[in-house]
């Protein structure tokens, strides 16, 4: 899989139409919205086709019929709006057009594009493992955007998409943002410590064992009988009030959710809610994922491995605000330099139209940060990897150079590139590796 680095690409990218496709409605709506108004700041044409505004009719289809005539209605209606967004591209000659993961899309309207030399992506920030519609439709994009790195992302591949590229996510700055809040705000949305999101299994089994008095839950399907902890009957959070629940709360809790139902689970992708509390110079407390070492630093996050670790965070946080104030504006800081739906979008199209690197990608000549993407994870390799500048040529030589000449113990990842010469020579030897 491609992955993102610093500055990849800085080529510039002259004025584009772009079609942002919505999709009728969850979680992945407010980003299209977010990567719209990136395209828009960033001086692009962009028409976004508001489709969110059609969910409830497309809901009323499946009332008063049956089960399967439902389905078939709504499908029907999906198709539709497929082709709905093809002929909008087409008219207004768009140059690209921007689909998100569960926006309408059918394999026939992606092959219309296709014949009229527009170019069609998908930026799938979902989790791969909730759906299975993608599997049937990534090959007939340009280009695939991943928020996930490993086997998530690369069963998109298996599945046939002709390139994959790791896209994390962002904030929206114009949205999630400092705020002076008023004492009724403060009131209403404020609190010790927070939660705001949906009640995934392994949130719920964690809520439940902590002992929080000082908790407030914001979101939708949460236990009923919460009644204390969850806030204004469980009901679905707007996107700007996430952003004064941010800036009200003392503590921002930040856990991921699982498909698995483990509690604290290190998955592969890094939720928006990282990304947003940090905009808003809101303090958070995150349960570990792969990718996010790659995105902030454990000076700016306070970065949780189980629930003894957390625990104890909260206690020692609670008391600390200095603490909490030093490590929320690093986090602010590092979300301004690199982590908005602006620097998302501009890597994107910089991708789209201006990498030459067509799949397969082992074809192409590997490159000391294609070591890096590949090492996400494994802090010993990517200490040692460290050492080389992005752009340097990925050979085994080189490697072997920056191991120490010292007498000392080997560290695992010198040793692994030293077991990986001695194989190389031994296959020379035996006339099998050239």
């Amino acid at each position: 899989m491609i992955s993102l680095r610093k500055n990849s690409i800085d080529t510039a990218t002259p004025q584009l139409k772009i079609v942002v496709p919505t999709p009728l409605y969850g979680g992945s709506l407010p980003i299209a919205y977010h990567a719209a108004d990136a395209f828009i700041e960033l001086g692009h044409t962009c028409d976004v086709l508001r489709l969110d505004e059609q969910h409830s009719l497309f809901e009323s289809l499946g009332t008063d019929v049956e089960d399967n005539a439902g389905k078939r209605l709504k499908s029907r209606f999906a198709e539709l709006l497929a082709d709905y967004v093809v002929e909008r591209a087409i008219q207004t000659k768009a140059d690209l057009v921007w689909y998100t993961a569960q926006s309408p899309v059918s394999i026939a309207s992606l092959r219309r594009l296709h014949d009229a030399g527009i170019k069609a992506t998908l930026w799938f920030v979902e989790d791969v493992r909730r759906f299975d519609y993608w599997k049937h439709i990534v090959r007939e994009f340009d280009l695939v955007f991943s928020i996930q790195v490993g086997p998530a992302a690369d069963a998109i591949r298996q599945a046939g998409a002709r390139q994959v590229v790791y896209l994390p996510m962002a904030a929206n700055v114009a949205i999630h943002r400092p705020m002076m809040l008023s004492h009724e705000h403060q009131q209403r949305y404020g609190s010790q410590v927070s939660f705001v999101g949906a009640g995934y299994p392994n949130r719920v089994a964690l809520f439940t064992e902590l002992e929080l008095a000082n908790l407030k839950l914001w979101g939708n399907d949460w236990p009923s009988a919460w009644t204390e902890r969850l806030q204004e009957s469980g009901r679905r959070v707007s996107t700007e009030e996430t952003a004064v629940i941010y800036n009200a709360s003392a503590i921002n809790l930040n856990i991921h959710s699982a498909v698995s139902g483990n509690v604290l689970e290190c998955g592969d992708f890094v939720n928006p809610r990282t990304f947003e509390i940090a905009a808003c110079g809101g303090f958070q407390i995150v349960n570990r994922q792969s990718p996010l070492c790659d995105l902030f630093g454990e000076s700016e996050l306070c970065i949780v491995d189980d629930e003894a670790e957390l625990k104890s965070a909260l206690t020692h946080f609670t008391s600390n605000q200095r603490a909490r104030n030093k490590m929320a504006e690093a986090s602010r800081l590092r979300v301004m330099r690199e982590h908005t739906y602006v620097h998302r979008m501009k890597t994107a199209l910089n991708y789209v139209f201006h990498s030459t690197i067509q799949a397969p990608r082992m074809a192409a000549v590997a490159t000391m940060a294609d070591l890096k993407v590949a090492a996400h994870g494994d802090q010993d390799m990517q200490k040692f990897l460290a050492q080389f500048t992005d752009t340097e040529p990925a050979t085994l030589q080189k490697l072997v150079d920056k191991v120490s000449k010292d007498q000392h113990t080997l560290s695992r990842a010198e040793l692994i590139v030293m077991l990986m010469h001695e194989f190389r020579n031994w296959g020379v030897e035996k006339g099998v590796i050239q």
